[in-house]
């Protein structure tokens, strides 16, 4: 699509009173590989090719038709050019000289949204023929891998967003909503560009992308608590206690108000609302399977990574029995131990620290008497098919005759590739079928699953009793 028809009439005369034509002969050069960048191209008439004068004889790559721009990663970084184009045949250009442009954009808010809006599309575009090209081994031309390209476009699609919050950070001082608005939009389209090339490209080339985008969002994504948290490595980890209690708390922070923005976003992303979500139906489960009248014992793995007891508070002072919490931090069980300091004289709280790591190969150290009830609360979002039912398996192993098990996972739909490329917090995201199915792998009877609207998955299953098909 004609990049200009993208606008509105006023748009386009707007952005048009600021550029200059360019008419080039034919096999004229507009652009030389290393050159200094920033000036964006569009073309008005003719054909330009996209070419690498290293090779003999000349490949073309790309052939660039009317209303086609040119340009834009350039424009946005001011990086060396990285390719030669020249034109094919004659053709005529309109060049927008980029301090002008970026002059022109500042003082017209509205118009600067609407224009980054439409590079961002215009780059989904480009991620779908990429989507093509790495399906035909991630090569165009014999000459250029799909892995450099989906870096490239990784790097454009940061810059776009970065692009943009130079414009809503003076807009902060003016209008604090408006700017919000603002951000909140670049953010959306940054995630929509991050999507498309999750859904359209080879393993490599999306991490390639990923990897690309991520260097280039880093700075502004430790403005915001959450990308703070997840990335500074030497105070934590993605999926530490401290991360997890600000997603459950979903109270956006950051430093200033582009931070607050962007934690906000973050805090809104489907993973984070399965995250919050789910709790409230794991705790939901805990119950209906507490026993009326009986002592209870329940075994809470992964207590970091939980807010279950929180939930569970309310019911705490009507039971008997024990509450066993296991987890690899002394520091965790340490704040548990002070939580629940104040208990009935009849329930009894163990804390057992455990190399989670070896309990999921099978290797736990700890011996546990059966239990009524065996919680796994997030440990599973990080375990392929594998060791997931080697836990499993164990977990079985741990219940007496006809105990339950209340384990949670995140649907597919709860997936989005900020998590796993942004933030650097990989996790596995199973259907509901799937789900069940690795819970029945490991001999569990009477699954049953149940997918909140956010995808957040809450399964419940009973231990097979002995001798019992």
């Amino acid at each position: 699509m004609d990049f200009l028809q993208r606008f509105n009439d006023r748009e386009r005369e707007r952005l048009l009173s600021v550029a200059h034509v360019v008419r080039l002969a034919r096999g004229e050069s507009l652009l030389r590989r290393g050159d200094p960048g920033g000036d964006l191209y569009r073309v008005e008439d003719g054909v330009l090719e996209v070419f690498d004068s290293r090779s003999q004889p000349v490949i073309v790559h790309q052939v660039i038709t009317k209303g086609a721009m040119v340009g834009e990663m350039a424009f946005l970084d001011e990086s060396p050019r990285s390719a030669d184009v020249r034109a094919s045949e004659g053709a005529t250009c309109q060049r927008w000289e980029r301090r002008s442009l970026i002059k022109l954009l500042h003082e017209e808010p509205e118009l600067g949204a609407r224009f980054y809006e439409m590079v961002a599309r215009t780059l989904s575009e480009r991620v779908r023929d990429l989507g093509v090209i790495s399906s035909n081994g991630g090569r165009t031309g014999g000459e250029v891998r799909g892995s450099a390209q989906a870096a490239a476009l990784g790097r454009t699609l940061g810059d776009t967003l970065r692009t943009r919050f130079m414009s809503v950070e003076p807009l902060l001082r003016r209008d604090k909503v408006l700017a919000r608005t603002e951000a909140l939009t670049a953010l959306h389209n940054f995630q929509l560009g991050l999507a498309e090339a999750e859904s359209r490209l080879s393993d490599v080339d999306r991490q390639e992308f990923g990897n690309a985008a991520a260097r280039e969002m880093h700075p502004y994504l430790v403005r915001s608590k959450l990308g703070g948290l997840a990335l500074d490595r030497a105070s934590g980890h993605s999926g530490d206690p401290a991360t997890l209690a600000h997603v459950m708390a979903n109270k956006p922070e950051g430093d200033g108000p582009l931070g607050e923005f962007i934690d906000e976003w973050l805090l809104g992303l489907p993973t984070s609302k399965a995250l919050q979500e789910r709790r409230t139906h794991a705790a939901q489960s805990v119950v209906e399977s507490l026993p009326a009248d009986a002592a209870v014992r329940l075994l809470l793995l992964n207590a970091g990574g939980s807010p279950l007891l929180q939930d569970l508070r309310p019911y705490i002072s009507k039971l008997r029995g024990e509450i066993i919490c296991v987890d690899s931090s002394s520091e965790v069980l340490a704040a548990i131990d002070l939580e629940m300091a104040k208990l009935p004289r009849d329930l009894r709280l163990k804390l057992v620290q455990e190399d989670l790591g070896a309990v999921c190969l099978g290797h736990a150290k700890s011996r546990f008497p059966p239990q009524d009830i065996f919680v796994i609360e997030g440990l599973l979002d990080y375990l392929p098919e594998r060791l997931g039912v080697s836990l499993l398996g164990w977990t079985a192993g741990q219940l007496a005759p006809a105990g339950r098990l209340v384990a949670t996972g995140l649907g597919e739909a709860a997936a989005d590739p900020v998590y796993r490329h942004l933030l650097g917090w990989p996790m596995v995201y199973r259907s509901s079928a799937a789900f069940a199915g690795l819970i029945k792998g490991a001999g569990y009877v009477d699954v049953r699953v149940m997918e909140a609207m956010s995808a957040a998955l809450v399964a419940t299953a009973r231990a097979p009793v002995p001798g019992v098909g």
